[in-house]
């Protein structure tokens, strides 16, 4: 299955923020099973938004993941976007609202906010999709937003790693594998990474292409760093197949071919 992960910021672009969120979701998303087509960064603006969130499902993809946007000032606008691209109005979600509430009552206590009473700003984190499902914020106030469409999901987390990352592991992470457990035709996605014992790329060039024409479901990949003595670069062995034994077999025996033909071209 095919998921996309859009990035929203206009800090991304500037370089004054690294985009770390999108590099841990990829991550996640290949450990169940699933094929990241594109990672994109967007500015805050709408009509960028919508069209990249648009264009992935015009293109296949399942799940669209998207981080940032989702605070109180005047330039987050993902759920806005999302609206657009969906064609669901965005409406008070008293789920989400309650949420709010809770998150700077809590703030407050703990002397983090001067007053806990809910402002435009603070209202504004509230309005959701219509259908959309909030998703509780363990860490920050603005909750997340799953919304389901057909065969389609879009999932919008913060884009503040700390709270992304909670919100994820605790609360999207079980959505996506039910999700994920109800589409047909799922492939497993294994991968192995091994250490060539060889520090010039264009060697194992030679091998990859051998390996890949003898074994087209694998997919193998070298990954250097730089060029000097003693390098040994390592190289990245993925696969999808029907099952796992049928994963686990492809991939031990393409890497035994790898390292017999390296062997050769070697000597």
């Amino acid at each position: 299955m095919l998921a996309e992960i859009v990035a929203i910021g206009r800090e991304l672009l500037t370089g004054k923020t690294l985009d770390t969120n999108s590099n841990w979701i990829a991550q996640q998303l290949a450990s169940l099973g699933l094929r990241v087509k594109r990672i994109v960064i967007v500015d805050d603006v709408v009509e960028e938004i919508s069209k990249e969130i648009l264009t992935s499902i015009k293109y296949g993809v399942m799940l669209v993941i998207t981080t940032g946007g989702l605070g109180p000032t005047f330039d987050d606008k993902t759920l806005e976007a999302v609206s657009v691209a969906t064609g669901r109005k965005l409406t008070l979600n008293r789920d989400a609202l309650k949420m709010v509430e809770e998150a700077y009552k809590r703030f407050y206590e703990k002397g983090w906010v001067s007053s806990p009473e809910i402002t435009p700003e603070r209202k504004k984190m509230a309005y959701l999709p219509d259908g959309a499902v909030p998703i509780p914020n363990p860490v920050g106030a603005a909750p997340g937003c799953y919304l389901k469409l057909g065969p389609h999901a879009v999932v919008s987390l913060p884009g503040v790693p700390k709270e992304m990352k909670a919100m994820f592991s605790q609360y999207v992470l079980p959505k996506v594998e039910e999700f994920v457990k109800r589409l047909p035709g799922l492939k497993v996605v294994r991968e192995k990474t091994i250490n060539s014992g060889v520090g010039d790329e264009s060697v194992i060039a030679k091998v990859t292409k051998e390996i890949r024409e003898r074994y087209p479901q694998v997919y193998v990949k070298s990954l250097p760093d730089t060029f000097g003595e003693g390098i040994d670069i390592p190289v990245r062995f993925t696969v999808e197949a029907e099952d796992e034994r049928e994963a686990e077999g492809l991939l031990n025996e393409a890497i035994e071919e790898f390292k017999k033909a390296l062997d050769k071209w070697k000597s």
